[in-house]
């Protein structure tokens, strides 16, 4: 089975790869993976196994049919290596959607880079908060990155779980672009019970270390390069950024292309490469945000 980039979404999941040939990795594919089974030499890591997935869809019987078998099952902390049992085994990673329900990121990351080759590639799609039901959620903080981190979160926090299920608003993606939108009055998605309910959850995770999914993170393009520029400086990030490609007018996501080092000669140096990408990726996201900006004056 061949496979080709029918989308221009597509094509950025899939930069810099060749899963025809190359041995690949996608997280969280549920029943809409970006490379399907077959081509290439593709596995599938999520949470919990596909009997499980299937069970939390059952109500979507679509949904639940279509679930890809999962080849590894890694709840996003402790050792991906572990896992799979192998280390620099996959030539790229796909993860789209992912990265903002992952209560430590940057354990996250690490734990996947470490079952990268040198110089691998992983391709991410970001939710942009602003275009989604995330846009009243506040922007995440590299202290609470660095935080998630040093506890090395297994499951959503109670603040994590609480500012998704209190603040998600009830707008389509996208649907920012296309209607006439007044922000400060969009309705709670989880209605006037919004409260009630993040305080119950909330309770489940305290005192039943209850798994609630939740958006843990809330990021826009310039927002995200700024906490992995911090994360970098504080050696807690081990990927080059080798593109970025800001949220286009009437979309809702950003696409993130990371790169496995080919070799580290020390750690000095590989901060001093990381800043200079992450300095790139920030004048093109200000350049993107500049030309909407005199757009919109048109």
């Amino acid at each position: 089975m061949t496979w080709s980039p029918v989308t221009r979404r597509d094509t950025f999941l899939t930069r810099g790869c060749n899963p025809n040939v190359q041995r690949g990795l996608e997280i969280g594919a549920l029943n809409n993976p970006i490379i399907p089974p077959g081509v290439g030499s593709m596995k599938y890591v999520d949470y919990t196994d596909t009997d499980g997935l299937r069970r939390q869809h059952e109500n979507l019987p679509d949904r639940a049919a279509g679930i890809v078998n999962v080849d590894y099952v890694w709840r996003g902390s402790g050792s991906l290596a572990e896992v799979i049992g192998e280390v620099d085994a996959f030539d790229y990673v796909i993860a789209s959607h992912v990265i903002e329900h992952v209560p430590n990121t940057l354990g996250w990351l690490r734990g996947i880079c470490s079952v990268m080759k040198p110089g691998g590639v992983f391709n991410l799609a970001i939710p942009d908060k602003r275009y989604t039901f995330d846009l009243k959620c506040p922007l995440s903080t590299l202290a609470e990155l660095i935080e998630a981190d040093m506890l090395n979160y297994q499951i959503p926090s109670v603040r994590q779980m609480f500012e998704h299920t209190f603040n998600i608003a009830k707008i389509e993606p996208g649907a920012i672009w296309r209607d006439d939108v007044n922000v400060d009055e969009l309705e709670k998605y989880n209605s006037k019970y919004a409260i009630y309910l993040a305080h119950e959850q909330a309770a489940r995770i305290a005192n039943e270390g209850a798994y609630i999914d939740s958006h843990c993170w809330f990021y826009t393009p310039a927002s995200f390069l700024e906490l992995i520029e911090g994360a970098a400086l504080l050696e807690r990030f081990d990927f080059l950024l080798t593109h970025i490609e800001p949220t286009l007018e009437g979309e809702f996501e950003f696409f993130v292309s990371l790169q496995k080092p080919e070799r580290v000669e020390g750690r000095e140096k590989l901060k001093m490469e990381q800043f200079g990408l992450i300095q790139n990726a920030k004048r093109l996201v200000s350049e993107r945000q500049r030309k909407f900006s005199l757009a919109a004056l048109m």
